[in-house]
């Protein structure tokens, strides 16, 4: 099964250490969702280029992250092997894998 949703990237700065957490929200209303976490912003994009995003959009959301704190890419399209794989699960495709 594929789901289509919104990946937030979400950048937190404690001191002189950052951090990038990744979530997969699904089209699914009030879902909880796992998040990956990178420490440094090459891996952030080498992630989000492995779940074959535009390249645009990749640069775009790091520009983003880079000048704020948090950026959002929606209408991304995720297998249930890929989320799973990448611990990008919710309770949404938990659920669905369960039932």
């Amino acid at each position: 099964m594929t789901y289509e949703g919104t990946l937030g990237v979400h950048r937190t700065t404690c001191g002189k250490a950052t951090v990038f957490d990744v979530f997969f929200a699904p089209n699914a209303i009030g879902d909880a969702c796992n998040s990956r976490r990178f420490r440094e912003i090459g891996e952030l994009g080498d992630f989000l280029e492995s779940l074959e995003l535009n390249g645009e959009i990749v640069v775009k959301a790091l520009e983003e992250v880079c000048k704020g704190r948090s950026a959002a890419i929606s209408h991304v399209k995720l297998s249930d092997e890929v989320i799973q794989i990448e611990g990008l699960d919710s309770s949404a495709t938990l659920n669905r894998r369960m039932n």
